[in-house]
């Protein structure tokens, strides 16, 4: 699961450093729904693996 862990941080870079104008011809606005949309489905990925794992939301799953 550390392919997860990579695609977050490269989506989250991604989106931090356009949300910060870096960038030209992107939008600011972008970068912020990008780096919120990685948060969450790095989170949502994460507590459904937990699930799955052994039923229970224990954090016994890492990725």
């Amino acid at each position: 699961m550390k392919a997860l862990k990579y695609l977050s941080f490269a989506g989250k870079l991604a989106g931090f450093v356009s949300a910060l104008n870096v960038i030209p011809f992107i939008d600011p606005k972008i970068g912020v729904i990008v780096f919120a949309a990685a948060s969450i489905l790095k989170d949502s990925v994460n507590r459904i693996g937990d699930l799955l794992d052994d039923g229970k939301p224990n954090q016994s799953f890492k990725s």
